[in-house]
């Protein structure tokens, strides 16, 4: 297998777990909310956030901004009021997880089985690159952007790999703020250009395979990315996989509860 080709099972053996207390109140999955788009506006995304009732846990399945150089010499007024919404989270004692995905950059690393330790300006409880599990209670459930579930899209898996090496993003860390946004931009406008078929199609037999590969003992599995709101399940495995909608097209997010209920939200912005 190629190196740049992802090997589910060797992502969920180094897979980190993550623990939520046993109590009342609820996790909350957001995914894919492109914020830097005029149809995505931060204060109704920062408005989603403060209005999310009895939270234990907030898990951002990635792709956070249309494209983020998470490094702080990076943001402008509206990434850091964004990252202020999830501080004020976190002020208030609920506990936020990154999963980093493709639109994602400069995010700090993690070791095997460790979660990453946040830079000082990132509020988040721990940075996920590739996957991680979650135990609530008796229920374990695993998490992950989903980008890298299509391996039939060869020319975008070469390019992750590229685009996440320490290499490539040397150059970024050194640059000024303005010609690295600059650089960034031009790339991603280059890269939506490409694979358009493989983009839009549903990948519905790398999905199960997927699903087959990664479900093991787990309750469930939450993935973005796909941009749907669909429930799966893999013949032998009694976990399900569950793609979490959109933000950025539905303003919708899916809310887990301690006895594994979930719900599919609209989150309507508003005033």
């Amino acid at each position: 297998m190629p190196r740049w080709m992802p090997d589910w099972r060797a992502m969920m053996a180094e897979a980190p777990e993550l623990r939520v207390p046993e109590g009342p109140g609820y996790v909350y999955l957001v995914a894919d909310s492109h914020l830097g788009d005029a149809r995505a506006p931060a204060p109704e995304f920062l408005r989603m956030l403060d209005r999310l009732a009895e939270p234990r846990l907030v898990v951002m399945l990635g792709d956070l901004f249309k494209v983020w150089l998470a490094h702080p010499k990076y943001w402008d007024h509206q990434v850091r009021a964004v990252i202020g919404g999830f501080a004020a989270l976190r002020g208030e004692g609920v506990p936020t997880v990154f999963v980093v995905g493709n639109r994602d950059y400069l995010l700090p690393r993690r070791s095997p089985r460790a979660p990453a330790a946040p830079e000082g300006a990132l509020p988040f409880e721990a940075v996920i690159h590739g996957a991680c599990t979650l135990r609530w209670g008796a229920r374990r459930y695993g998490f992950t952007h989903g980008d890298v579930v299509n391996r039939g899209d060869t020319r975008y898996l070469r390019w992750r790999a590229l685009s996440r090496s320490a290499a490539f993003e040397a150059p970024f860390r050194a640059m000024p703020g303005p010609a690295a946004r600059w650089i960034a931009q031009r790339l991603e406008s280059a890269l939506a250009g490409t694979n358009r078929d493989l983009k839009i199609s549903y990948p519905t037999d790398e999905l199960e395979r997927f699903a087959a590969d990664v479900l093991g003992d787990l309750d469930g599995f939450f993935l973005g990315h796909f941009h749907r709101d669909t429930l799966l399940t893999a013949p032998g495995r009694r976990g399900f996989l569950r793609l979490v909608p959109d933000w950025f097209s539905r303003r919708q997010i899916v809310r887990l509860a301690p006895d594994g209920t979930q719900e599919t939200l609209a989150v309507p912005g508003g005033p």
